[in-house]
């Protein structure tokens, strides 16, 4: 794991930094600032003065996409296996956006794996915004190593703890728009971004970016009445998500966090407008595992900064989310691993292969010897054997032929054990068989495989009796009416009766 982690969070009006260190069991923070966006210097020079406050050299950065960029969409796929949902995911969008899918990345989650089918939340975003958002990072000591989307890695760190209800609602409010986030047992079920405009909460959050004292300018019952609104444009969404998937979506509480966390008056508005128990989130507090260092008390915010810490916190592989450095826009570091990986497995193949070469060779010529011995032998044990040949050309044939002659004027079939010859099988046969049964056989085979008897009789019972009657001797078993059938005339029965020779 690396020393330390950085998440980058970029929101409407500021971008806010937490610096972690990995620990034995858990994370300490190490340094956190917000840095206000102006409309002069845009994001670049907001993440260039989070670099020169925070040291980045040796850090992994994670980082997200930021709202209004990403599109979400529920889909339930064919499949079970993610691989097959990744490659057809394309074609299934297609028929839903208004452009060409080529011209979005797209990544995508699974909430749910039943029977034969995979529900997932997809996420569409341009790639000449990606393109363009990475381009930030160009001059900074800090590239992102994973580009999730915003808020998610918090509400999974949410449904991490213990006291986490199975069933809830995490509301991230910030002055232009709302990210809403349900989960149902304990897994993301829907994601969903609202508009939300307060211009007063704003500047209550550039105040608490600067770390500027005193009141507010906040219009609280304007506030509050944006509130109550956007609580119904939530309770519409639970209720269509409900009609959609026939799941229950009613939350048991409802997190908020973002700039509307720093006004005290937000939660008591937003149960009132929902009617659900609200609690504005503290990661550091609900997680346990995070030590805040003391200079960094004051500094601290969790509305500004949960974000931020749940990206520097994200464990890549144990957890789902998504991650647009994928593609074109992979990380380059991780190519460049992967190159020099590839050549030093080159380096390895090359000397495994060469010494399999050798190898093969000293195998080969020892083999070449013992086959020139093997073949001395071969042809000192024909001499011996058959000493009137002394024409020799091929001995192991040679061999092979002569047995064959001398079996054939012994009378004995090919393969036949215990020196049972022909003759005493066609007698055994014959006793059998019924005198009285009318019975012709065309075609008989005697060979190693077993016996095979092809004939023609009168009745279907004939051919029983005649297997009942070779049962009964010992030299055969395993003995089978291979077929049975009437012949083209109908006044008789052409079987065919297959037997095994006993060992």
């Amino acid at each position: 794991m690396p020393r330390t982690i950085i998440g980058l969070d970029i929101s409407e009006n500021a971008v806010a930094a937490v610096q972690v260190k990995s620990l034995m069991q858990g994370y300490q923070i190490m340094n956190c600032t917000a840095v206000p966006i102006t409309e002069a210097g845009g994001v670049r020079l907001a993440l260039r003065a989070v670099c020169e406050e925070i040291d980045s050299r040796g850090s992994v950065c994670n980082s997200i996409i930021e709202d209004g960029h990403v599109s979400f969409r529920n889909l339930t796929m064919p499949f079970t296996d993610l691989k097959k949902v990744r490659q057809t995911l394309g074609f299934e969008l297609e028929t839903m956006m208004a452009t060409s899918v080529d011209k979005y990345l797209v990544d995508f989650i699974d909430i749910d794996r039943s029977g034969s089918q995979t529900d997932i939340i997809a996420a569409t975003v341009s790639r000449d915004y990606i393109a363009d958002h990475l381009a930030n990072f160009d001059s900074l000591g800090a590239e992102p190593e994973i580009l999730d989307v915003r808020n998610l890695p918090l509400v999974n760190q949410v449904i991490k703890q213990q006291d986490c209800p199975e069933n809830g609602l995490v509301l991230c409010i910030g002055s232009k728009k709302c990210s809403v986030i349900l989960f149902q047992a304990k897994r993301v079920a829907l994601i969903r971004q609202m508009s939300f405009n307060s211009i007063d909460l704003r500047s209550v959050e550039l105040q608490a970016v600067k770390r500027e004292q005193g009141e507010t300018s906040l219009d609280y019952p304007a506030y509050g009445t944006a509130l109550l609104t956007l609580c119904k444009s939530v309770n519409i969404t639970l209720r269509g998500f409900q009609l959609e998937t026939g799941r229950n979506a009613q939350p048991e509480k409802v997190f908020v966090t973002g700039p509307a966390g720093l006004v005290p008056e937000t939660a008591e508005i937003i149960a009132k407008g929902l009617a659900l128990p609200v609690s504005v989130l503290n990661l550091q507090e609900a997680v346990g595992s995070i030590q805040l260092s003391e200079h960094l008390g004051s500094i601290y915010n969790p509305p500004l900064m949960d974000n931020a810490l749940a990206l520097a916190i994200r464990e890549s592989k144990k957890i789902k989310g998504f991650n647009f450095r994928r593609e074109e826009f992979q990380v380059k570091t991780q190519l460049e691993k992967l190159k020099k990986e590839l050549i030093h497995a080159a380096i390895y193949l090359t000397i495994i292969f060469l010494l399999f070469a050798v190898n093969q060779g000293v195998e080969y010529q020892d083999l070449k010897k013992r086959n020139t011995g093997l073949d001395s032998r071969i042809t000192k044990i024909f001499t011996q054997t058959f000493p009137d040949i002394t024409n020799i050309v091929d001995p192991l044939q040679q061999m092979k032929t002569k047995i064959s002659e001398l079996q054939n004027e012994a009378g004995a079939a090919p393969g036949m054990n215990m020196g049972r010859t022909v003759l005493e099988i066609l007698n055994d046969i014959s006793e059998r068989v019924p005198k009285d049964l009318e019975v012709q056989v065309d075609r008989m085979v005697v060979d190693q495989e077993g016996i095979q008897i092809r004939g023609t009789t009168d009745t279907f019972n004939t051919v029983d009796s005649i297997k009942k009657g070779l049962e009964s001797s010992q030299i055969y078993r395993d003995v089978v009416i291979a077929s049975a059938n009437l012949d083209k005339s109908g006044k008789g029965v052409r079987f065919e009766i297959k037997m095994d020779l006993s060992q």
